[in-house]
């Protein structure tokens, strides 16, 4: 909805019941016409449903207005126009998108089908599948012009990269030496076997080749542009701005050197430049995914994850074989607690890019959240023997590892990741967890503090620290760890709960009520009833606790503790049955209990049996 900070000139006066229709009747303008761009873009009517759409958002910028004006705003206002937003702004345009998509393919295929021996058309066909990710669909239909691949360079092009991602890498390998044999210098049979040794995680290989292709065709700006993202791929920020800049001279309306214009310039933290470039991208191809998805990865950078996750799918209708969308939605659904729907994003992109090791490790950090150990193991361990490098997937093999309970291999892998990233506090943090698994409590303690030093404004070493030095009986070490957690992050109240128990076990009992109390206030369902009975008891005596262990015995009926005390003090008060009835409750929610003997004792002294 839009907002106008202007006040409404009419606010405070009571308002006639039909006048609350008159926002929801722009509101429902917007949902019909979304649902009528829908209709439209799946009959074909492409102009109908991009002025349905631009009607929809009018009315969009009129119904916050309205309402404001005439002071009729409403929860069911506000719920209904972001529905209304999420099919005019979200739906509507994915389908107008898809639909497009797929007339132009029916187009194609008309064209092939009227005559089949059309080299032409099943090259435009075969190009069309290519850039929808649709390797498989592309070699149908360049199969029955598959004989003259080697002579003709086009095609033999077309096909190398259609066999390639399909993954019949021997088969793309031999028609390119056999068509590089008969045409040893031609550019784009160079391009197209270049690509396939960027596709296998050759880069140095893939850019000899492009050199190559360049001395044959100098002028090619689609060549300077791939040479531009290779070097973007190694982080030499200055070959690729050379290349690119090259590339935007001598190509100003090519929408590829203006997307990856945008990539270098994002690179370099030029984040107002790349979003410059993007646009102009889309202004010379409104359907150019590479600029859709620079765009995305800015939403992402700014942390507007709803854009982000908007300009991926719409990257992905245009490019459904994107690796780079695929992955970055797998990661942002990942971050987002959608692990069935990351789990899918991610694996369609490693299987698009088998030797992209980051995409496997992630698939397996995605595997491993959800239960899945083997299959964590299996994809972390893939990723992490394709980059020996690279530190997040020594980490997640070690974290797999030690889900499977194979604790000395697991604290080599983490010990790996820290070495290659020292100051990494995610990966020292694990690293500790490791060592705490493994009983090895002092070196825990170093990794936790060496996260800490790593990462000042992070809590959850301090966290770590002050729960490890409870465990062992350590409160002195351990208030001021959670003190300085709490300072980090307030509103982690297990913090607060832990650092009551520690103040009340070193005597000060009035400090650990006070902090229980502000637990409950924050969170009435915190689990603290009976920590705070027993800080009561400690600081204010037996009488003030009775009531409160009363509540505890309500709130957390599988605690056997309220009973214990309870037990007793009825023994006091001489009512003997409702002792025996609490020491009865205290045994049985605790059978295995150490003192078992004595209640049992108190029981038949107190005449129950």
């Amino acid at each position: 909805m839009t907002i106008d900070p202007s006040p409404s000139p009419h606010a405070g006066r009571p308002r006639g019941r039909g006048v609350y229709l008159l926002p929801n009747l722009f509101t429902t303008a917007v949902l019909f016409s979304g649902f009528y761009a829908i209709v439209a873009a799946t009959d074909g009517n492409f102009d109908r449903a991009g002025i349905a759409i631009f009607v929809a958002m009018v009315c969009d910028g009129l119904d916050g207005r309205i309402a404001r004006w005439t002071n009729t705003q409403t929860e069911f206002g506000k719920e209904y126009d972001s529905l209304s937003d999420m099919v005019a702004f979200g739906l509507a345009p994915a389908v107008v998108a898809y639909a497009k998509a797929a007339k132009a393919d029916e187009a194609l295929q008309a064209a092939v089908t009227a005559d089949a021996r059309l080299p032409e058309a099943r090259l435009a066909l075969a190009r069309f599948r290519l850039r929808r990710g649709e390797p498989a669909k592309a070699l149908e239909a360049l199969e029955p012009i598959a004989a003259s691949a080697t002579s003709d360079p086009e095609l033999a092009a077309v096909r190398i990269r259609a066999l390639a991602r399909a993954g019949r890498a021997l088969d793309a390998t031999q028609l390119a030496e056999a068509a590089l044999a008969q045409r040893v210098k031609d550019p784009r049979l160079l391009v197209a076997r270049a690509e396939m040794y960027q596709l296998n995680g050759d880069p140095a290989a893939a850019e000899r080749l492009m050199r190559q292709a360049l001395e044959g065709a100098p002028e090619d700006v689609g060549i300077r542009v791939a040479l531009g993202r290779l070097a973007l791929t190694r982080r030499d920020l200055a070959g690729a701005a050379k290349e690119l800049s090259l590339a935007a001279e001598k190509g100003p309306r090519d929408p590829a050197a203006q997307a990856a214009l945008g990539d270098l310039r994002l690179a370099e933290g030029k984040k107002e430049e790349a979003e410059a470039a993007f646009r102009r991208s889309l202004e010379l191809d409104g359907e150019f995914a590479p600029a859709e998805l620079g765009l995305a990865r800015l939403a992402l950078d700014r942390g507007d994850v709803a854009a982000a996750r908007a300009g991926l799918e719409r990257t992905l209708a245009i490019d459904p074989g994107n690796v780079e969308a695929q992955g970055t939605l797998g990661l942002i659904l990942w971050k987002a607690g959608d692990l069935p729907g990351a789990e899918q994003a991610l694996s369609a992109a490693a299987a698009s890019a088998p030797k992209d090791a980051l995409l496997r490790v992630r698939l397996g950090a995605v595997k491993l959240e959800r239960g899945d150990v083997a299959g964590a193991l299996e994809a972390a361990e893939a990723g992490s023997n394709l980059d020996l490098g690279l530190a997040e997937g020594h980490h997640w093999l070690g974290r797999a590892l030690l889900a499977r309970g194979e604790q000395p291999a697991a604290l080599v892998q983490l010990g790996k990741a820290v070495e290659l990233e020292p100051k990494n506090a995610t990966y020292l943090i694990h690293l500790g967890l490791g060592r705490e698994k493994a009983n090895a409590l002092g070196e825990a303690l170093e990794a936790y503090g060496q996260a800490a030093a790593a990462d000042p404004k992070l809590a959850e070493p301090h966290e770590r620290l002050g729960q490890l030095y409870a465990q062992n009986d350590r409160c002195d070490k351990a208030v001021g760890a959670f003190e300085k957690a709490l300072a980090l992050a307030p509103d982690r109240l297990g913090n607060k709960v832990a650092l009551a128990d520690c103040r009340l076990r070193s005597g000060k009992a009035a400090e650990a009520v006070r902090l229980l109390k502000e637990v409950q206030r924050a969170d009435p369902a915190q689990p603290v009833a009976y920590k705070l009975a027993r800080a009561v008891h400690e600081a204010e005596g037996f009488k003030a606790a009775q009531p409160l262990y009363e509540k505890a015995v309500k709130a957390e009926p599988a605690n056997p503790m309220p009973h214990y005390y309870l037990g007793y003090a009825y023994k006091e008060k001489r009512d003997r049955a409702r002792a025996v009835q609490e020491f009865k409750a205290y045994l049985e929610a605790k059978p295995d209990a150490e003192d078992k003997v004595d209640i049992l004792r108190e029981i038949e002294d107190l005449g129950g049996k």
